[in-house]
C-alpha cells in the first residue's frame, strides 16, 4: 500500500500486485471502484490478474483510504480523472488496460475520451455513459432519513444475489460502504448525476468490453443501448440474471472475461503503417 500527493495536493492511496513473470515485458492494468466502493473490493480479483499484469488499484479521492475533499474543494469528474493521470505519472506507466466497476467506468470512459494514448483497453462492468437519470433524486433523501448503511441493506437485492452468494461476503459489502461519509456520499452521487456523454462515445477508439448485469436496476439502462450504438470497437456480455455488483458477486468470472477479453486485444493485427 501506497500514497502518492495529487497536483491539489490531496493524498491518494493506491496498491499495486504484480506476480508476472520478471523477465517478460511488464503489462499494466488499471481498476477503478464503484461509488461508495473501495481498491480492496478487488481482492478476489488479484489471484486471477497478478500472473499477468502489474495491477494498479486506486481508492478514489474521498473513498478508501484516499483522503477526503473539504466540503469547499472542487470535485468533479474531470478531477477524478486527473487523478488517474496524475498517478500513472507518478509510477512512470504510459499505457495500460483499464477496468472500471459503475462509477469506476465513468472515469475509465472519461479516460479514453480524454487520454486515448494512454488507453489500451478497456473493460466497463455495469457501467453507463454517466449516471444522469438514474436513481440519485431517489437515493439520497433515503439516506440522509435512513442512515447510509441501513439504505444499502435495504436495497440490497439492486446490488447482489443474497440468495446465491456468502452471506459473510453481504455483511462485508454493507460495513465497507456504509463505512463512507454520508455527507461525501451525497456530494459524489449528486456530482455523478450531472453527466451523460453519449454524445462523446464515438471518441472511445480503445478496444471495450461491456458487461451487462442481465437483472441490474442502477442507472439509466437505455445508456446501454447508446454505447452498443456508439462505441466503435465494443465486445457486449450480459451476466444473466445477475444484479448491478457482478464484481463482488463473481469476482472469478469478472477477471476471466477481462483476461480473455485483453487477450484477443494482443493477439488483433497491428493496422499497417501509412503507405505500406
Amino acid at each position: 500500500m501506497a500514497t502518492f500527493t495529487a497536483s491539489d495536493g490531496s493524498q491518494l492511496h493506491y496498491c499495486i500486485d504484480d506476480f508476472s513473470d520478471p523477465w517478460r515485458p511488464r503489462r499494466h492494468l488499471v481498476l477503478l471502484h464503484s461509488a461508495m466502493g473501495a481498491s480492496a473490493r478487488f481482492f478476489s480479483w488479484m489471484p486471477l490478474l497478478t500472473p499477468h499484469f502489474r495491477v494498479i488499484r486506486m481508492d478514489t479521492r474521498g473513498h478508501g483510504l484516499s483522503q477526503m475533499p473539504k466540503p469547499d474543494e472542487p470535485l468533479s469528474v474531470a478531477r477524478l480523472t486527473q487523478d488517474v493521470v496524475e498517478l500513472m505519472d507518478h509510477l512512470g506507466i504510459g499505457q495500460a488496460h483499464f477496468a472500471g466497476a459503475s462509477a469506476g467506468g465513468y472515469v475509465c470512459q472519461r479516460m479514453a475520451i480524454e487520454q486515448p494514448a494512454r488507453v489500451q483497453s478497456l473493460s466497463l462492468f455495469g457501467c453507463t455513459p454517466g449516471f444522469k437519470g438514474g436513481q440519485a433524486n431517489a437515493w439520497l433523501p433515503r439516506i440522509r432519513k435512513q442512515g447510509l448503511r441501513n439504505f444499502l441493506a435495504q436495497t440490497i437485492d439492486d446490488r447482489l444475489q443474497v440468495d446465491q452468494v456468502d452471506p459473510q461476503l453481504v455483511q462485508w459489502f454493507l460495513d465497507q460502504a456504509g463505512s463512507n461519509d454520508p455527507a461525501y456520499v451525497e456530494r459524489f452521487i449528486s456530482m455523478m448525476d450531472q453527466h451523460d456523454w453519449s454524445d462523446e462515445l464515438a471518441r472511445i477508439q480503445a478496444p471495450t468490453l461491456l458487461i451487462i448485469p442481465g437483472l441490474g436496476k442502477i442507472g439509466d439502462y437505455s445508456g446501454f443501448e447508446r454505447m452498443k450504438r456508439a462505441i466503435p470497437n465494443l465486445t457486449v456480455k450480459v451476466y444473466e440474471g445477475m444484479p448491478h455488483n457482478v464484481w463482488d458477486a463473481v469476482p472469478e468470472r469478472c477477471a476471466r472475461d477481462v483476461l480473455d477479453f485483453i487477450s484477443t486485444v494482443n493477439t488483433q493485427p497491428a493496422p499497417a503503417a501509412s503507405g505500406a
